[in-house]
């Protein structure tokens, strides 16, 4: 299944340990909303503007109705924890309070994390959880599973029943 690249703008929202994050947005390029946000947590072996990272956004929307936040933490060893704990609790609270002038839900957000970035994404579903922001929906990291995990988690209908539906109306 082929996609089309996602539309992307990156932004610097409030928060983190030096008062602002960056924050890659990618989107469908059709309109439609307000869309589920995937906050994906790549590993520290790059940045959010990296071909990987859009490759993996792409991957992610290939037929899904969703958007991808990936952070742009920074990276260690010049930043040290829990910097890019910050950064990226600072990227989760943007998508809960202030994404909707961009078309998304902020209520409804899964974190998909790199096998390598599985613990920095572990300690921030954690931090949300003790915080109380029930925002966060579902922890999925990557893997076969994931679009499926996505798919159910967010509340988005599967191609099976799609393709049913879309036959039943016609």
């Amino acid at each position: 299944m082929t996609a089309a690249v996602p539309n992307h703008v990156d932004l610097a929202v409030p928060g983190g340990p030096v008062g602002s994050t960056w924050l890659r947005l990618f989107r469908p390029s059709l309109p439609g909303g307000p869309l589920p946000i995937v906050l994906y947590v790549h590993d520290g072996a790059r940045s959010a503007a990296d071909a990987r990272i859009r490759r993996m956004a792409t991957r992610l929307m290939t037929g899904l109705p969703l958007a991808v936040v990936a952070v742009d933490y920074s990276l260690s060893p010049g930043a040290r924890y829990p910097v890019a704990l910050q950064e990226a609790h600072a990227a989760l609270e943007w998508a809960a309070a202030g994404s909707a002038g961009h078309g998304l839900d902020g209520r409804r957000i899964a974190v998909v994390a790199d096998p390598g970035a599985a613990g920095l994404a572990t300690r921030l579903v954690v931090t949300a959880l003790d915080r109380g922001e029930g925002s966060l929906v579902a922890y999925v990291p990557v893997g076969p599973r994931m679009r499926a995990s996505l798919r159910t988690a967010l509340g988005l209908p599967s191609p099976a029943r799609r393709r049913s539906a879309q036959r039943r109306s016609a």
